[in-house]
C-alpha cells in the first residue's frame, strides 16, 4: 500500500475522517471489489482491455508478465492498494458532508470501473456535491430519461455492468 499516492486535492482538505479509511480498508470493501471485478491469482491478457496485462480484482500493469502466478495474500494487498488509489481520488472530488462510509465504497467502485476521471467528472458526482444526492446517486445506473447509464462497452449494452451500477446506487443511497 506503499504506492498509493495522495492526490494533492485531499491533502488540501485536511485529515481523512477515520470512518472512510475504515470503509475503505475493511472487509466490506473488498470482498465488494472482488464480487464486482473477481479475484484471478494469475496475470492474463485482458481481451476487453486491448491485452493489457490485468490480475487479482481487476489491477492492470503493463510491465506485468502475463501467466506470472500470484498468492491469495499479494491479491488482496493489491486490491488494498486499488481500493485506497481509486478511494482517494474519490474523496479528493466529492463534498465529505455528502458522503456516509458505504456512499464512498459505492463510489470508489464505480471509480475503479469507470476511471477516476470518468467518476470525479461526472454528473452523479457533480449532483452530490451539489447537495443533490438521491439524483446524484440515482445518475450512477440511470440517466435522467430512465435509461441505463454507464452500462456499455465497446459501444454495446451490457446487462452486467448495470446490475454493477445498481449495486452502486444502492450503496451510493446509503442513509438517505
Amino acid at each position: 500500500m506503499n504506492n498509493v499516492r495522495v492526490p494533492v486535492g485531499l491533502l488540501r482538505k485536511g485529515a481523512i475522517p477515520a470512518a472512510f479509511i475504515a470503509a475503505l480498508t475493511g472487509p466490506f470493501a473488498i470482498a465488494t471489489l472482488e464480487r464486482f471485478e473477481g479475484n484471478v491469482l494469475a496475470v492474463y491478457a485482458d481481451n476487453l482491455a486491448g491485452g493489457l496485462p490485468t490480475y487479482c480484482a481487476g489491477a492492470t500493469d503493463r510491465k506485468a508478465v502475463v501467466g506470472t502466478k500470484l498468492t491469495s495474500d499479494q491479491c488482496k494487498e493489491v486490491n488494498k492498494t486499488t481500493i485506497l488509489d481509486y478511494g482517494y481520488a474519490v474523496l479528493a472530488c466529492t463534498e465529505w458532508k455528502y458522503l456516509t462510509p458505504t456512499r464512498l465504497v459505492g463510489l470508489t467502485m464505480f471509480a475503479i470501473n469507470v476511471g477516476k476521471e470518468g467518476a470525479c467528472g461526472s454528473a452523479a458526482v457533480r449532483s452530490i456535491n451539489a447537495g443533490q444526492v438521491t439524483a446524484g446517486c440515482n445518475l450512477l445506473a440511470y440517466k435522467p430519461n430512465g435509461q441505463p447509464n454507464w452500462s456499455n462497452a465497446g459501444g454495446q449494452f451490457v446487462n452486467g455492468l448495470f446490475n454493477r451500477r445498481k449495486a452502486e446506487r444502492v450503496m451510493c443511497l446509503d442513509s438517505i
